[in-house]
């Protein structure tokens, strides 16, 4: 008879971690610090995750995916916005594992209101969580609206986190969240992206 080989000891997957930015709600406060929109958004993601408060994950993680919601500018409006969008947008399509989902901007120059950012924020954390796409989803928005959203998702069990700027915060969706993480302790500056040769990057 033969001796058994021992069985190799058994690691379980890491937890599928999903990250979703409300862009117009991060690029205001970016804005309100002087702080650039043109960073790495895949690393800013991973500098989030890690700030996690201990003891709320029960394993490792590894990250899937990031998406990143905004609402492109009207062209007829102000090209010049609408080129330095662009070029933004070119910026976000580059990165890997991030990407851009658009609302749109309704409404004549001055009176112009978002439409289907905040949908589109709340079917990629709901539809995700349903269809087992993810065990943990961070929200960057400082929006109370989505509180109603992460109690969905802890229904379905899962984890969700809230990460934003602490004056910026929505205390009830940081309430409904596992936990809040707050997005002073990343280092914005250290994550910038250099321009790419031949571009002027202004605030878009």
């Amino acid at each position: 008879m033969t001796d058994a080989s021992p069985s190799p000891a058994f690691s379980p997957s890491p937890l599928r971690l999903i990250v979703v930015i409300d862009g117009t709600n991060l690029k205001r406060a970016l804005d309100d610090r002087s702080l650039t929109t043109h960073v790495n958004y895949r690393q800013v993601c991973i500098e989030i995750a890690k700030r996690i408060p201990a003891g709320q994950l029960p394993r490792r993680w590894a990250l899937q995916r990031v998406v990143y919601v905004t609402a492109s500018p009207i062209q007829s409006h102000d090209r010049d916005r609408f080129e330095r969008w662009r070029k933004f947008e070119a910026m976000i399509r580059r990165q890997e594992r991030v990407e851009l989902k658009l609302g749109r901007l309704e409404g004549p120059p001055g009176r112009v209101y978002e439409k289907g950012v905040d949908i589109l924020v709340a079917i990629e954390l709901l539809a995700g969580a349903f269809k087992d796409q993810y065990d943990v989803a961070i929200v960057v928005s400082g929006d109370g609206d989505f509180a109603d959203v992460a109690r969905e998702v802890r229904e379905a069990g899962k984890l969700i986190f809230n990460a934003f700027f602490r004056a910026n915060q929505s205390y009830e969706l940081a309430k409904c969240s596992n936990a809040f993480i707050p997005l002073e302790s990343v280092n914005w500056d250290r994550l910038r992206l250099a321009p790419q040769p031949g571009s002027t990057w202004r605030r878009r």
